[in-house]
């Protein structure tokens, strides 16, 4: 037992490790302490009714990509590789949380993968995913979904290939069962802004100030008058929520 609880410790210091290698890779260190201290940064939570979705399989084909399900016989199959590792090692820490996905590949390599995570209806916050306790969620009901961490490979982010592989990902998820999707980003995001809201339509649910020092995080909702519905969704309350990030 003490054996794989090391191996799992490895694992996330060596995904933390390969993300801050990423990040400086491609960004710089500015880009990396943007992400680990902020005050005040807005996130836009929004929400997708599942049934208005529509197939738009073109951009995916014509780019010769594929959507495909991310579990423990994919990753252990050897079939796969991803093209940055440390998406891969990302998808290690996520099945182990329970969290479940979807890969963008091509010819075996995966240049793309979503997230999401199921909660059973309950009244108990804490079984709910701690993003959605930060953003004040009370409630559930087990035909929604949370999704999170959307990510394609910077080559690979043109001709419409992210909203496509999000709208592919979202039939998926409708397949199985689902109903309505939420989801959050960054306002500062202009990709994301685009992708979610302009291309996909997903509606806007409420703004938050979210600030960040290292592994903590802490969202208060936007004032209603500068941000968010008329009327306040029933799950939704002004309760700020700062706790530890855990995956």
């Amino acid at each position: 037992m003490v054996a794989v609880e090391q191996v799992l410790m490895l694992n996330a210091v060596r995904m933390r490790a390969a993300q801050v290698a990423d990040l400086v890779r491609s960004g710089g260190w500015r880009s990396l302490f943007k992400e680990v201290l902020f005050f005040k940064r807005t996130a836009i939570v929004v929400e997708k009714d599942l049934a208005e979705l529509t197939e738009r399989p073109k951009p995916l084909a014509s780019a010769k990509l594929k959507l495909v399900e991310i579990d423990k016989d994919m990753l252990s199959s050897g079939i796969y590789c991803f093209a940055v590792n440390s998406r891969y090692l990302k998808a290690l820490n996520y099945l182990k949380h329970g969290c479940g996905g979807y890969a963008l590949a091509r010819d075996n390599v995966v240049v793309g993968d979503t997230w999401h995570y199921v909660s059973e209806g309950a009244d108990d916050p804490r079984g709910l995913h701690e993003d959605l306790q930060r953003f004040g969620f009370r409630n559930w009901s087990k035909e929604y979904v949370y999704t999170f961490d959307i990510f394609v490979a910077p080559a690979e982010r043109k001709g419409g290939i992210s909203a496509a592989f999000q709208n592919s990902a979202m039939l998926a998820l409708r397949s199985k069962g689902y109903t309505k999707a939420y989801g959050f980003y960054w306002a500062d995001n202009i990709p994301a802004q685009w992708c979610t809201r302009v291309t996909n339509k997903w509606k806007e649910v409420r703004a938050f100030s979210v600030s960040r020092c290292l592994m903590f995080k802490r969202a208060v909702p936007h004032r209603k008058d500068h941000a968010g519905p008329a009327k306040e969704p029933s799950w939704l309350k002004n309760i700020p929520i700062g706790e530890k990030k855990g995956i």
